[in-house]
């Protein structure tokens, strides 16, 4: 291919040609015409001596998933497997604008490269969104030493996957409480308790027959003269799920902080504390059919990830079918448990209360999580008097049928927290201590 000299020179030939055609003048023809040639005979001989397929580019990632305040190191490594040098090299890497930002480096470089030698740069960027998306492809330029001639090529499978964790700054949050004191203090009792042959003291009462000799404290019973065993209480583990609408509603707001990115951290930090009380934990986003994505019960460290894994992935698209959605999870999951259903509510009032009634069935404790549309499209928001009392008229009309829905799973036994982008995770976090203090979900 011509490069942009190569081609300028072609326009000048052209131009020669035709004037010494217009005024025979045989010098400008002759003129023109060695231009022309200069410039057609360049072209094979510059394929002939630059063969691109001898530099090697490739991508290094540092690592290919990070949480959406971390950077993303990005190394891009050229090599040069044959006799020949480059003269004129450019190298570009491509990324989305609107999923990263720049923070340091350059994404390409202009450069010579000689035989059998290696060049590398670096840039960093910092994720602005949730999800899992393409970074690249990798792409070259190579021209000869007057730039008339150059190969451009885009690099064969060059396209790297990186998949963006939600924001860890609500995780920094209770890991800085760290204590299992500091937690109580702020959110109230962690565990509920049984009476059994657990490790922490309950109290003491009469023998009866088939209790373990082990537990007879022989002190008391010398004094008492009758036979008298420690009780003891274990912990019970409670199964959390948690249910995110993804719905295509849900991504009202800022690209950034849209209800279901904000759903999408409570679903996280609900899972890091329900874990760190030994619970288990799963996970089902919902929106039509072809969108049930459900994330069996499980517990530990390694649940976690998979957890963060699963979450970031799933994207807001489809239209909310609830009764569907919960009539799956039932097919899924049956044993009672502690659920959660973060959603904005966009949805038929009838087919909402359908669909708790599904869930109620299996005497789940159910808390509806409502992320309030209004308040979180217009958070952070600098509003004109017009706009504010068009958001207030809509906030009504809103609310007018978020407290019907309300009073339809009260009578369920169900209960509905609205809540705003302020107080949302505060709230989540607040109800799940709640009732595992009221030890309701057993």
């Amino acid at each position: 291919m011509l490069g942009g000299k190569g081609r300028t020179l072609v326009l000048f030939s052209v131009f020669f040609l035709t004037a010494g055609f217009a005024f025979e003048n045989y010098f400008l023809i002759y003129f023109a015409v060695l231009l022309l040639f200069s410039t057609v005979i360049s072209l094979p001989l510059f394929y002939y001596q630059m063969n691109i397929e001898e530099l090697r580019v490739y991508r290094e990632l540092e690592k290919e998933k990070v949480f959406k305040d971390d950077f993303v190191h990005i190394k891009v490594i050229v090599e040069n497997t044959g006799k020949s040098s480059f003269d004129f090299l450019e190298i570009r890497d491509y990324y989305n604008p609107q999923l990263f930002r720049l923070v340091l480096g350059e994404n390409f470089i202009s450069t010579r490269i000689g035989p059998k030698k290696k060049i590398k740069f670096s840039y960093i960027l910092e994720p602005r969104v949730r999800g899992e998306y393409p970074l690249g492809p990798l792409s070259l330029i190579v021209k000869d030493r007057l730039g008339f001639n150059s190969v451009e090529r885009v690099v064969p499978d060059s396209v790297s996957d990186i998949l963006i964790y939600p924001p860890y700054e609500d995780i920094k949050r209770i890991e800085i409480l760290g204590s299992k004191r500091s937690l109580n203090l702020n959110y109230g009792i962690q565990r509920s308790k049984l009476k059994g042959l657990g490790s922490e003291f309950y109290g003491m009462r009469r023998y009866v027959f088939g209790d373990q000799f082990r537990l007879i404290d022989w002190k008391a019973s010398a004094r008492t003269q009758k036979l008298i065993v420690k009780e003891y209480e274990s912990e019970r583990d409670v199964t959390v799920m948690i249910l995110v609408d993804s719905s295509n509603s849900m991504a009202g707001g800022a690209i950034e902080n849209t209800k279901f990115e904000y759903a999408v951290r409570a679903c996280m930090l609900l899972t890091k504390v329900a874990l760190s009380r030994k619970d288990n934990v799963g996970v089902f986003t919902f929106s039509d059919r072809k969108n049930f994505k459900y994330l069996k019960p499980g517990s530990g460290d390694d649940h976690f990830y998979q957890v963060l894994d699963f979450i970031a992935r799933v994207k807001p698209e489809g239209k909310s079918r609830f009764v569907e959605a919960m009539g799956f999870l039932s097919s899924c999951f049956q044993k009672r448990s502690l659920i959660f259903i973060i959603s904005d509510l966009e949805a038929n009032i009838k087919e909402i209360g359908q669909a708790i009634r599904k869930l109620v069935t299996f005497n789940h404790t159910i808390i509806l999580i409502n992320p309030f549309s209004p308040w979180f499209e217009i958070h952070e928001i600098d509003l004109s008097t017009t706009d504010k009392a068009l958001a207030e008229a809509i906030s009504e009309e809103m609310m007018e049928h978020i407290l019907i829905i309300k009073q339809e799973v009260r009578n369920l036994g169900v209960n509905l927290i609205t809540v705003g982008p302020d107080d949302m995770m505060k709230q989540v976090l607040g109800t799940y201590m709640e009732a595992k203090k009221k030890g309701s979900a057993y």
